[in-house]
């Protein structure tokens, strides 16, 4: 009964065994180190660096990945080692890397400072070539930062035809090199970035990244876009790990959008076209630029600033000119509620290039003369477009509303611009309205005294 007993408990140990072995998605007998949540840590601090892989078995893209897999790591033994998580069986494991989708390639590596363990995500191919490249080449990146060192572009990051000819993870230049697209680095981010009153779109890349190969071109053109507005910069993530290290890439590309609080940098994750990227920095450019002051034409340098360009300034687009009444007509109060709606309508448009300014009626009386107004009323308020000599008057009551509506048809083309009348006049230097009433001029008072001497 005994002898039976043990029988039975040893068929039933054995059955347990190979059901457990054929259920292991990888073997434990074979290259693929076997991580879990008691010996994780312990594995990768004994292996310094360890090419990583977070799996479901039930997984498809898993169960495809499974074969290259395990000829990376046969290629990798004795060099570096290669393990797998199985994170539907220690779902602490998922929690603990942020695991979102399987499967999720990082490559796991003791910090040198602090002795925790840190991670440089993978978002290449998955190749068996294109695996071992890359940890090949991150090993090479961490032994050469140990002496002091950094990697030279080899071209070869992501492996096979991902890597192409050109630049390589440690080129601080090539990837956008000969651009309007700023390398950051980080010897230059804290400068140019964290602590500028600039506005920034940065990308954090991996040269060997495929997304961000096809992100390239779109990047380009959006920093030419968008130049003297804001800025555009790249990050290599596989040279300045420092940098996307403090702002939390997970993946690559990753963009992130540097406002007025640098501290807590936008996620972008429009569309990656060239239009949607410079259509998300305009509105973030609008939203936080101020809107530009209406300005007091008193002579033809700020004439030449404002509107018509110098050789500091180019033309601008729309040149909006008011002329308001004489300050006896208005009073002080008058003159500012006319000088409020022209700067409300700048801080509807503040990021278009269009100016504003104002003089007081008949001051300017040639320029007026050009635009065919004066004499019929003042206020008077005239689009002018300095590059093509048109312009277009405002014939409505002077108020917001009915204004912004001028302007909305006006920049459909419903407005008729007409060509600008004789030769463009020399502004007046005038004296800046100091801001009060006019000063009565004193009148004699005439005295009954006066008649008797008559």
């Amino acid at each position: 009964m005994v002898a039976s007993s043990h029988r039975s408990l040893f068929v039933a140990v054995l059955v347990a065994l190979c059901i457990s072995s054929a259920s292991a998605f990888y073997s434990a007998n074979g290259p693929v180190v076997e991580l879990t949540a008691s010996n994780l840590k312990s594995k990768v601090k004994a292996a310094g660096v360890m090419l990583t892989e977070f799996y479901a078995p039930w997984c498809g893209h898993c169960k495809a990945l499974k074969p290259e897999w395990e000829k990376a790591a046969k290629a990798l033994k004795g060099i570096l080692a290669v393990g797998a998580a199985d994170c539907d069986a220690h779902k602490e494991i998922a929690a603990e890397y942020r695991i979102q989708g399987f499967p999720t390639i990082k490559l796991l590596y003791v910090d040198d400072a602090s002795g925790s363990i840190k991670s440089v995500d993978y978002n290449g191919g998955r190749t068996t070539k294109d695996l071992v490249n890359f940890a090949m080449d991150k090993a090479k990146s961490l032994a050469l930062k140990r002496i002091g060192e950094k990697a030279s572009g080899s071209g070869s990051s992501g492996g096979g035809s991902r890597g192409g000819s050109g630049s390589g993870s440690g080129s601080d230049s090539g990837f956008y090199g000969g651009t309007d697209v700023v390398t950051l680095t980080a010897d230059n981010f804290r400068s140019e970035v964290a602590k500028s009153n600039d506005l920034w779109m940065v990308e954090m890349y991996a040269p060997w990244c495929g997304h961000c190969k096809a992100l390239k071109p779109a990047w380009i053109e959006a920093a030419s876009e968008l130049s003297g507005k804001v800025k555009v910069g790249a990050v290599d993530c596989t040279v300045h790990e420092s940098v996307c290290s403090e702002y939390g890439v997970q993946g690559y590309p990753t963009i992130k959008f540097f406002g007025a609080n640098k501290r807590s940098p936008e996620d972008y994750n429009g569309g990656r076209d060239s239009g949607s990227i410079v259509a998300f920095a305009m509105q973030r450019y609008s939203e936080q630029l101020p809107p530009p002051e209406p300005v007091e034409l008193t002579s033809q340098d700020v004439f030449a600033s404002e509107c018509l360009g110098n050789g500091d300034t180019k033309p601008r687009r729309l040149c909006l000119v008011a002329f308001l009444p004489d300050l006896l007509d208005s009073k002080a109060a008058g003159r500012k509620g006319y000088i409020s709606t022209l700067k409300k309508l700048a801080e509807a448009y503040k990021d278009k290039p269009y100016s504003y300014l104002w003089a007081a009626g008949g001051a300017q009386s040639a320029l007026e003369a050009n635009f065919g107004v004066g004499g019929f009323g003042y206020p008077a308020l005239v689009a002018f477009n300095p590059s093509d000599k048109k312009y277009t008057v405002f014939k409505s009551a002077y108020e917001l509303k009915h204004v912004k509506d001028w302007m909305e048809s006006m920049r459909m083309g419903g407005t008729g611009a007409v060509a600008l009348q004789g030769s463009l006049a020399s502004i007046q230097s005038t004296d800046p309205w100091d801001g009060q009433d006019a000063k009565q001029e004193a009148v004699d008072e005439f005295s009954l005294d006066d008649l008797d001497e008559l």
